[in-house]
């Protein structure tokens, strides 16, 4: 498809799980490329103007959301910040990834609503599998159990999922802390076959019985310096056993 004739409803079916996004998420996720695009200029203006999207000044970018994630909210609020940083990442996160396998479904967070988890948001494949996205700022990771008891709610719920979409999932943590923190962070992980620490089961089990948490982890910046379309095959997740790994 040329650049310059990228159909408009792309850019609300993609605006719709987005989190926050820059017109670059847009030109990467649509063209291939974050460079320069007229046509994506052009569209989001237009549809900025027509109140389809909002546009946020986020230091010296225009950052764009959905008209219904923007609803009852400050965007001028230096309190929203936060919050906007976070979606980015989010955004770069689902891009990344989709870029790196482009023949998957990607699915919004709103979609996993009454799951008992509620990912940043999946992408679901045609043989089957599906990729759950997890971000989470310094501040949240350091926050007192909060990782451990989010690692607990996907062992209780990932099969929920699962069955709804009909896949087996993998869930990605991205860590915005530096990579060693992550690397032991990790260690704390590792637990007897079967159970984890406190004698929960391990999410699933598949074909050779060995224990199977299907959780990965990796740090930002890490995560931010693979090349676009090696995010899947790039061995810098860290496994429960500690070690690192490409996802395909």
């Amino acid at each position: 498809m040329s650049r310059n004739t990228i159909p408009v409803q792309y850019y609300l079916d993609a605006a719709a799980v987005f989190h926050y996004a820059t017109k670059e998420h847009f030109n990467l996720l649509l063209t291939g490329s974050s460079g320069r695009n007229t046509r994506t200029e052009v569209v989001l203006l237009r549809l900025s103007r027509r109140k389809y999207l909002v546009a946020i000044m986020y230091g010296k970018k225009l950052v764009y959301v959905i008209r219904r994630k923007a609803k009852g909210k400050n965007m001028d609020d230096l309190e929203m910040h936060p919050k906007i940083a976070h979606g980015l990442a989010c955004t770069e996160g689902l891009v990344r990834f989709w870029r790196a396998r482009t023949e998957g479904e990607m699915i919004a967070e709103r979609f996993f609503y009454g799951c008992g988890i509620v990912p940043e948001w999946g992408i679901r494949y045609p043989d089957g599998k599906m990729l759950l996205f997890e971000f989470s700022t310094k501040s949240n990771f350091q926050f007192s159990g909060l990782m451990n008891g989010k690692l607990n709610a996907y062992r209780r719920n990932l099969e929920k999922v699962e069955e709804k979409f009909q896949v087996k999932a993998i869930v990605v943590f991205v860590l915005d802390v530096p990579r060693i923190t992550v690397e032991r962070y990790v260690g704390t992980l590792k637990r007897d076959v079967g159970s984890d620490a406190s004698g929960i089961p391990s999410a699933s089990s598949e074909g050779d019985g060995f224990p199977f948490d299907p959780f990965y982890f990796v740090d930002n910046e890490t995560f931010l310096s693979v090349p676009i379309g090696d995010q899947l095959k790039a061995p810098i997740y860290f496994w429960m056993d500690g070690k690192e790994y490409p996802l395909r």
